[in-house]
């Protein structure tokens, strides 16, 4: 009897060592195919400010998840059904990326300066220069992708960062400045 139990016993650990292995496997198959499927943020750097340089709202629009973006420096959320709205419209967000002819920005009498839409920025600045890094913040993946910016018909925007959030279904926008 004795050596019954102790046979059951040894079994019933060995199938719990089994399970936790598989268990511990699984997951690191899962964060392993998650890592390697994952775009580096170098070539999410390369394909978003394409993106925006080539004016396609649809591709930068795929990058928003759907609980929306933060906007701006007073970080103001919009949703992904607003920010559809937003770039049908030519608005909001959409000029603020696209289209510097139809950013409404208050006017500054000590500053004549006009306000250029990043596009503009990107596509007709002397001097640009791009970086992408990766973080980790409280266990979220994150990527930040930043634009250095010299134009003197746009002297007021001289950085430009973009940060995105990996989740299952690739990178999304948290936030655009």
């Amino acid at each position: 009897m004795k050596v019954v139990r102790f046979a059951l016993g040894c079994w019933l650990a060995a199938a719990v060592t089994l399970l936790a292995a598989g268990r511990v496997a699984a997951q690191a198959s899962s964060a392993k195919s998650t890592s390697e499927t994952s775009v580096t943020p170098a070539a999410l750097q390369r394909d978003f400010l394409d993106a925006i340089r080539a004016g396609d709202a649809n591709k930068v629009l795929s990058y928003v998840a759907k609980g929306g973006v933060n906007v701006g420096t007073e970080t103001r959320h919009v949703t992904q059904d607003q920010v559809e709205q937003e770039f049908a419209g030519h608005r909001g967000l959409y000029c603020k990326l696209f289209d510097s002819s139809c950013i409404q920005a208050p006017i500054d009498l000590e500053n004549s300066a006009r306000t250029c839409s990043y596009r503009e920025l990107l596509t007709h600045s002397k001097d640009v220069h791009t970086a992408a890094s990766e973080i980790t913040r409280n266990e979220v993946r994150q990527a930040v992708l930043v634009a250095r910016i010299k134009n003197d018909d746009c002297p007021n925007q001289k950085l430009i960062d973009f940060v995105f959030n990996l989740d299952a279904d690739g990178w999304k926008l948290f936030s655009i400045p």
